[in-house]
């Protein structure tokens, strides 16, 4: 199986970091569990951003003793951002696609994947619009072709024990979930910097929490409320929210409904323990649960960094007996479910229709899509309740 990334950044390969992102680590976990990747191709627009990431890719082989064959791309100087074009028109089959670009470029870059007939998977959201999410299932669907959309949250352990309380009725009917999500101000004045405003705290964070809302109730929005600040990015020169609060109402599929308050922000201290701090209540008729995906028991503290809450689930470093070290969690765990289906697709184990209702296809992505629109609407109506479409 052939592979292209497009996109080399700090979720594909940790550039600019001392880690090595997600998607790459997940890539060489997949090779050292199966030996089936013969061509990884990682396109950028930047040359030196492409030797950059080259040379976080050597390391990562280094640490874990897997070989891959990598190109980078462009190779050549100056940026160009049609690089992905050439390097998909050649591909040679099987191959799928992983898209990690900004927002905005996820529907004319997917759609160009599809049209090169490859199984692709796109980092949330799958768009911005329900047209545009609309127009890739159509296109998908006419080229036999799987998509999907890497909502990784759905394999956190959390995440399951929360659907499987509600599948198990251990807490009655779903009354309302408070979902409280924040990050660090760094991703809107620098890892965002040169496309901030194409973009939003709610359509990057907080559409993880409609999906896994949706994903453990089989629940469908009704309809949303919101509300947006803007202060402290504004006072820095950048022109966006720094808060933004959805009230969603929602119908299960016995008609009974319940809402959901979720608050997301992007302005947390540079010196949080965590970049990502993240947790959620949920009240039932006969229970609650509460899950603090921030706070799970690991803490660091080091003349270094301080004090580091941290993450051992999500994607990190674990030593293998060899003393090499592997990359374990949720995000890598939910990228090799997409090559395990491309490589069952391709040998003619399943076909992609058979993944409908049990992986964020693009089909399964159309309400969070349908939020995330819907969200941007509220976000210049301030207040006013909105009916969704999905």
């Amino acid at each position: 199986m052939n592979i292209i990334i497009i996109g080399n950044g700090v979720y594909v390969t940790g550039r600019c970091t001392d880690v090595y992102g997600t998607v790459l680590p997940a890539i060489v976990e997949y090779q050292r569990l199966n030996k089936t990747i013969n061509m990884v191709q990682v396109i950028g627009t930047n040359p030196v951003h492409a030797k950059d990431a080259k040379a976080k890719a050597w390391e990562l082989m280094q640490l874990t003793d897997v070989s891959l064959q990598l190109y980078f791309h462009p190779e050549t100087s100056g940026n160009n951002p049609d690089t992905y074009k050439d390097i998909i028109s050649k591909i040679e089959q099987p191959a799928c696609a992983v898209v990690v670009v900004p927002d905005h470029l996820h529907y004319e870059i997917t759609k160009e994947c599809l049209e090169a007939g490859l199984h692709t998977l796109v980092v949330k959201p799958l768009t911005p619009t329900l047209k545009e999410a609309k127009d890739l299932i159509y296109l998908s669907n006419e080229n036999n072709l799987y998509g999907a959309v890497e909502f990784h949250k759905r394999f956190d352990r959390h995440n399951l024990k929360l659907k499987e309380a509600l599948s198990d009725n251990e807490i009655g009917d779903p009354l309302y979930f408070l979902v409280e999500y924040s990050q660090r101000n760094n991703i809107p004045l620098k890892s965002f910097s040169y496309w901030v405003d194409k973009t939003n705290i709610f359509q990057y964070l907080g559409v993880h929490y409609v999906d896994i809302i949706y994903f453990i109730t089989g629940a469908t929005p009704r309809k949303v409320q919101v509300l947006g600040q803007k202060s402290w990015l504004k006072d820095q020169g950048v022109d966006t929210f720094d808060a933004i609060h959805a009230t969603i109402e929602w119908e299960m599929q016995n008609g009974k409904k319940f809402l959901s308050f979720i608050h997301t922000n992007w302005i947390d201290p540079e010196n949080t323990s965590a970049m990502s701090d993240q947790r959620m209540k949920v009240i039932g008729t006969k229970g609650r649960i509460e899950s603090n995906q921030k706070n799970r028991g690991l803490q660091k503290i080091t003349d270094t960094h301080g004090i580091e809450d941290i993450n051992p689930d999500f994607c990190n470093t674990y030593p293998l007996p060899d003393g090499k070290l592997s990359h374990q969690g949720y995000g890598i765990d939910s990228i090799n479910t997409f090559l395990r289906d491309v490589q069952n697709i391709t040998h003619g184990n399943i076909k992609p229709g058979d993944l409908e209702g049990k992986r964020p296809t693009f089909t399964d992505s159309l309400v969070s899509t349908a939020m995330v629109e819907a969200v941007n609407t509220g976000l210049k109506k301030q207040g006013v309740w909105l009916e969704i479409d999905v």
